[in-house]
């Protein structure tokens, strides 16, 4: 049988040996097709394992239902983009799925799957990774015969998650996907929507929005509540910015309400393993827009619980600073504790209250 598969690494070419070994004519391809280029080879069969590229509605329309998909999830959780570690990020049930390819995005009816048990407190996600590539290998070499020659009965999938084929971009919703032994900070790297509101990555920044981040964050009404309240050079603001390029513990957003920016929010010291962080935030200086704290507030508890998934958020507040204390107070957060005489400002050590908050907690009045 020929076969037109379309692979993406070195684990998609361990199912091209076995295929060819079994006899199969095997035409192996990473880049983006179309139809007239399928066409040309003129497969009775496709395979789609760890591609990188939507396949084409009318390669589907023509093949449909011999074009397959092997997706490391348990479908229909966790479909697009990096399903293993939106599993472990939505704790959503972690498996493997053999299904026939339609219009949608690994929406099709499903051919064969097995749900994985993942150890967390032993499995890393690459490790985990690994396990579930291993599964679904076996499970379509086992069945091989039985898919080839259309043996299987497939069934529909019902409920399930959002599409996060787009790679920037995150939306906020109870279930999303795809992951491939790739750190969960790489899914906080993205621009997040939620709603009407758009947290986009510093990372992601366009040139003149990092100069308005700059210029916000040099403000006297900024400044005068950080515990660096120097004037920050271009130069250091550009090399923070490409230092989280590479930063597994800190996320910077710029927010944008409706399209119009209004602040930033940021986690620090992201712990992924006992799913802890830190949080500050600050309005947009410029632009004395109603109800800023409340929206950047609510934003930083939806990332937080509901997109990184944590289980404690805190933060620290400079002593004097009774607007945003008496704001955090409002969204749910408790004073924990004190650092006493911490910052030297305005001519005098002053403490530095620490407040926190644990999943389930929120309040956010008004």
């Amino acid at each position: 049988m020929k076969i037109l598969f379309l692979g993406g690494n070195e684990l998609s070419l361990r199912l091209v040996e076995f295929l060819k070994g079994v006899g199969e004519e095997v035409i192996y391809t990473e880049e983006r097709i179309d139809l007239e280029f399928v066409r040309t080879i003129d497969p009775e069969f496709i395979v789609s394992y760890n591609y990188k590229h939507i396949i084409p509605k009318e390669v589907v329309r023509s093949y449909y239902p011999r074009i397959i998909n092997l997706h490391i999830s348990f479908l229909p959780y966790n479909k697009g983009y990096y399903p293993n570690v939106w599993s472990f990020l939505e704790d959503t049930p972690k498996g493997v799925s053999i299904h026939i390819v339609d219009e949608g995005v690994d929406t099709g009816p499903i051919l064969l799957q097995k749900e994985v048990f993942i150890d967390e407190e032993k499995e890393t996600l690459r490790s985990s990774y690994l396990k579930l590539h291993e599964e679904i290998q076996r499970l379509f070499k086992e069945n091989w015969d039985k898919i080839k020659n259309m043996e299987i009965k497939p069934f529909r999938q019902h409920g399930g998650g959002q599409d996060t084929t787009n790679e920037n971009t995150t939306s906020l919703n109870p279930l999303s996907e795809k992951r491939d032994g790739i750190h969960p900070s790489e899914s906080l790297k993205r621009n997040i929507e939620l709603g009407s509101v758009l947290l986009k990555n510093f990372v992601n920044l366009k040139e003149e929005e990092i100069n308005m981040v700059r210029r916000w964050r040099n403000h006297p009404e900024v400044r005068k509540w950080m515990y660096t309240d120097h004037e920050i050079t271009e130069e250091e603001h550009r090399n923070f910015i490409e230092s989280l390029k590479h930063n597994r513990r800190d996320f910077y957003y710029l927010v944008y309400k409706e399209g119009k920016p209004i602040g930033v929010l940021y986690l620090n010291r992201v712990d992924f393993r006992n799913l802890n962080a830190y949080f500050g935030m600050y309005a947009n200086p410029e632009e004395k827009i109603p109800f800023t704290g409340l929206t950047l507030g609510k934003s930083i508890i939806i990332l937080a619980f509901e997109v990184a998934k944590l289980h404690t958020l805190k933060l620290e507040v400079i002593e004097d600073n009774q607007r945003a204390i008496d704001l955090y107070k409002r969204m749910g957060f408790k004073e924990e504790g004190r650092l006493r005489e911490f910052v030297f400002k305005d001519g005098r050590w002053k403490d530095i209250i620490v407040m926190g908050m644990i999943k389930g907690e929120v309040s956010l009045k008004g």
